[in-house]
Order: structure tokens, then C-alpha cells, then sequence
């Protein structure tokens, strides 16, 4: 009988799977859409999760018996009840009990630094910042709850400056005309008065749109971007005071799409912040999919201790495959 290690990420719009043995080297991947229950419901997590696992399997021909640990990775997952919530899912997958279930942000943490401690900043569709020391790990609520919202979070800020600039509080720069007509109005008073009466609504698909105003040096836009990323430097801080780091350096993970844009404006204000009250935080964008770092969680699980050939053949094998 084949074994074999299962890692599952599962975000806002995209679920990644992989397979791969003892020695840590891929045997197979596997992609299909969100598996977040707070967007989708729970059954349709349940859905998503089984043909993924088929997928990946398939992929790989071994079977979910073959499975000896696997940790499922979900954004959403953010409260204990949450994890109450979702058991049933897990139970359900058929893994013999062998399937851990964790906050989306730490299969992040995992795929950057292999030991998992550090911090870990996402600023993707959402946002979540999350940490882990030896004496613990702490995360954000949401942003209804003061954490930092990613392009989400970007793309409700921007609204909020034009209806100030439409007040005469705030300038009319160019995202006051941009914003509106990317979404087909010219008009700013029927822009607002349908996105008051709930006829159109705005989504992260427009963070590029506010990020390209930003590095084109409009004044308004640069403002956008300033507070967010402002936001996700001050949910770091917050949870570095709330662990107990050992050593001179804490290595923090940036990943998602605000992060891995290379914006001037986001990047430089982060990292000032960051630096301004962290001057020991070593900082790296994340250059592999975070699915590895699901792996690798359910790899410290399995092994107790994984080992420096099972990291390196791991690690080295994920920057060579896209998803």
C-alpha cells in the first residue's frame, strides 16, 4: 500500500489539492473552485472538498485509504465553532480521522517558513494575519472586527473616499470619474444612487484598477492604498505583541494579490510601518501556492519532527509547479 500526505487549501474563489509520499516529493495537484462556507454554504463545501480529493487521487492512482495525515486548509475558518460547524464536512471526507482543519492563513505561513513559526500577513480577495510560536498561535477576527480586508477591503475604502469627494469633504481625483466608469457609469449621481438601491455592487476585481491609479501618482488613490496597507502592517504588530517569539529575528510571509502586485505605493507603506516598530522582522513575498504549506502542516502531524531531505524535496519541487 502506497502513503501518501494530503494538503488542501481552500480560499474565497479557488481550491488547491496535492498529493505527495514520505520523502515529500509531488506526485499530483489538483485545482477547482472556492471552499470557503461563508461564501458558499456548507454543502457545497462538502461538494468541493470530495472531488478534489477524487481529483488529486485520481491524479496520483492511489486511493484516500493511502492517505495517512492531511490537513485542510479553508478560509473562513476563523472561530472554534467554525471548526464544530465544518466537522461533519471533514468527517465525512472518509480520511480515517487522519485530516486536520485550520485557518487558510497558516497553509501560508507553512509554505514559507517550513517550521511554521512566524507571522504571516494575506491581503488577497480578504485579508487574515496570523502567527505561531512555540507557546502558541493567534489570528485576526475579520474585517467587521478591525483586521485588515485585503482587495475587498481596498476596493469599500475607495468607495468611501468618492462619496466624501461627491460631499465636497474630500478632492475629486481621477478615481472619483475611474471608479464609476469601470463598472459603466459616466454619471457619478447614478453611480451612487444605484449602488445605493443595491443595483450594483463593487468587488475585489477592481483592486488593479485602484492599485494602477495609485502607481500613476492620483491623490486619491494613493490615499486608498495607504490605509490598507497600513491596516494589514498594524495587524502584524498586534500579533507579534500577542506571542512570545524566541531569537532575534521573526520572519514574516506576505501572500495573496496586493502583496505579490509589486505596487510601489502598498509595498513601500508596509514595509515602513512594519520596519518603523518591528526592526527585526525579516520580510519575504510568498513565491510558492500555500497549498505546500498545508502539506507541510500535515507532514509535522505525521512525523513529529519532519526532516531537512523531506523540506528541501518539498520545497524545491513547489516553485516548479503552478497549480
Amino acid at each position: 500500500m502506497s502513503k501518501v500526505i494530503l494538503g488542501i487549501d481552500g480560499g474565497g474563489t479557488k481550491t488547491h489539492a496535492c498529493l505527495v509520499d514520505l520523502e515529500g516529493n509531488i506526485l499530483a495537484t489538483a485545482a477547482n473552485g472556492g471552499a470557503n462556507w461563508e461564501r458558499i454554504g456548507v454543502a457545497a463545501v462538502q461538494k468541493s472538498l470530495d472531488e478534489i480529493i477524487d481529483a488529486v487521487c485520481a491524479e496520483a492512482s492511489v486511493s484516500r485509504s493511502d492517505i495517512v495525515d492531511s490537513t485542510c486548509a479553508l478560509a473562513g475558518v476563523d472561530w472554534e465553532e467554525d471548526k464544530k460547524l465544518l466537522a461533519p464536512v471533514i468527517s465525512a471526507l472518509a480520511l480515517d480521522g487522519k485530516c486536520q482543519l485550520i485557518n487558510d492563513s497558516f497553509a501560508a505561513l507553512f509554505a514559507g517558513i517550513p517550521s511554521g513559526i512566524g507571522c504571516v500577513s494575506i491581503a488577497g480577495t480578504g485579508g487574515k494575519s496570523a502567527g505561531r510560536s512555540t507557546s502558541g498561535s493567534v489570528q485576526t477576527m475579520g474585517m467587521e472586527l478591525g483586521e485588515g480586508g485585503g482587495a475587498g477591503q481596498l476596493v469599500d475604502t475607495a468607495l468611501d473616499l468618492i462619496a466624501r469627494a461627491h460631499h465636497g469633504t474630500k478632492e475629486k481625483t481621477a478615481l472619483y470619474k475611474e471608479l464609476p466608469a469601470a463598472v459603466g457609469f459616466d454619471d457619478p449621481v447614478e453611480f451612487f444612487t444605484a449602488v445605493a438601491r443595491g443595483r450594483v455592487s463593487l468587488d475585489e476585481t477592481l483592486a488593479p484598477l485602484i492599485f494602477s491609479l495609485a502607481d500613476q501618482g492620483d491623490a486619491g488613490a494613493i490615499e486608498v492604498v495607504t490605509k490598507v496597507a497600513q491596516q494589514h502592517a498594524n495587524d502584524i504588530q498586534g500579533v507579534v505583541q500577542q506571542l512570545n517569539f524566541e531569537g532575534s529575528t521573526i520572519e514574516l510571509i506576505r501572500a495573496g494579490g496586493l502583496h505579490t502586485a509589486a505596487n510601489r505605493v502598498f509595498d513601500e507603506v508596509f514595509e515602513k510601518w512594519i520596519k518603523a516598530t518591528l526592526p527585526n522582522m525579516h520580510m519575504q513575498v510568498l513565491d510558492v501556492s500555500p497549498v505546500f504549506g498545508a502539506v507541510m502542516h500535515a507532514a509535522h502531524r505525521y512525523f513529529g519532527s519532519v526532516s531537512q531531505d523531506f523540506i528541501t524535496n518539498l520545497t524545491s519541487a513547489a516553485k516548479k509547479v503552478e497549480i
